[in-house]
């Protein structure tokens, strides 16, 4: 009698435990395939006409004042391409910055900062992330899969800027992207600079956030585990292996953050967790009090101006004035080849 109770408790014990697993596997894939797809191409296509209205940007005219080249890139990950383009105003081999947008957004999105950048004498590298406008590469990941676009666009800036300095900006959803690909490997030993503005520090939180909006009634610790761990059943990585925060340690180049602590999208404690955490002995942490998510570019236009300008200037040697000079000296020197001798 009591082996027959044993066995029948085995049983019941077993089913439960296969009912346990299966449920988890079932919850945890609806947040896989719920957190690695937040954005689609076609809602991310072009820009809308209230951006550069917002921004004060004529699309026309910044088109025309600089030279534009649609770059296609071959992913080193998958081989999916990486569609962007090459901004400069000068020549192919002044010092380069590869801006990489937030999520929602897109290459264009990045144009304001960008003009910011090239009238100081930089070119610009602006792409489109995963599953983004052009890019049809599938699934977000918080910047884990997106590092290997990053390191693809570091590798082809190498080509064109002929020694010159490589810099990285990155916003938001970007920063993420930023942070991973810059701390990979050997990536930062090509690098001048690193500049985020309100970056993602933890894929885990995020999605943690995203589940409790949903209001389920399942614990979020857990739902956050079963995602976690089908995520990486599936694609071969967890949640703490894509945390930014942990990436930063391995990062010793020089940093700027710029974050706000009205911040409601990635809340002040990211910015200043991954400054915490920056093995570089050249970092800053510029934190305004008032403004939304990533519209300090907006609110403290002059200052966001100046202290990005003087920080690259630190890195580089390169500002607005010395480009100035610089293309004034070119021009007076090819007027004179003109000239009658």
């Amino acid at each position: 009698m009591r082996k027959r109770v044993i066995k029948i408790l085995a049983a019941i014990l077993t089913v439960c435990a296969v009912m346990f697993a299966g449920l988890s596997y079932f919850l945890g894939s609806q947040v896989v395939a719920a957190s690695t797809q937040l954005v689609t191409n076609e809602e991310t296509t072009g820009v809308s006409d209230t951006f550069w209205q917002k921004y004060g940007i004529d699309y026309e005219d910044f088109r025309r004042k600089y030279t534009i080249e649609k770059i296609s890139l071959t992913s080193s990950f998958d081989g999916h391409t990486i569609p962007g383009e090459f901004i400069y105003c000068d020549e192919k081999s002044n010092a380069t910055v590869i801006m990489v947008h937030g999520l929602g957004g897109n290459r264009y999105s990045n144009y304001p900062v960008a003009e910011l950048f090239l009238e100081n004498g930089y070119n610009v590298i602006t792409y489109d992330q995963r599953s983004t406008n052009e890019n049809t590469a599938e699934k977000t990941t918080f910047g884990y899969w997106e590092k290997y676009d990053l390191i693809d666009c570091i590798n082809f800036a190498e080509q064109q800027a002929g020694g010159n300095h490589i810099g990285i900006w990155g916003a938001s959803f970007g920063g993420a992207t930023a942070v991973q690909a810059v701390a990979y490997e050997n990536t930062q030993e090509r690098l001048a600079f690193l500049i985020l503005d309100c970056p993602v520090s933890s894929m885990e939180w995020m999605i943690q956030e995203e589940i409790r909006k949903m209001g389920l009634g399942i614990p979020v610790s857990y739902m956050t585990w079963c995602g976690s761990t089908v995520n990486h059943i599936q694609l071969g990585f967890s949640y703490k292996d894509a945390d930014s925060t942990e990436a930063a340690k391995n990062i010793q180049i020089p940093t700027l953050i710029i974050n706000s602590e009205k911040d409601e999208i990635t809340p002040y404690f990211m910015g200043r967790n991954l400054y915490d955490n920056l093995s570089s002995n050249d970092k800053e942490l510029w934190t305004v009090p008032d403004s939304a998510h990533t519209e300090m570019w907006l609110d403290y236009n002059d200052e966001y101006r100046s202290r990005v300008t003087e920080f690259c200037r630190r890195q580089t040697g390169i500002s607005g004035e010395s480009f100035s000079e610089n293309r004034k000296g070119k021009l007076a020197a090819n007027l004179n080849l003109l000239l009658p001798s």
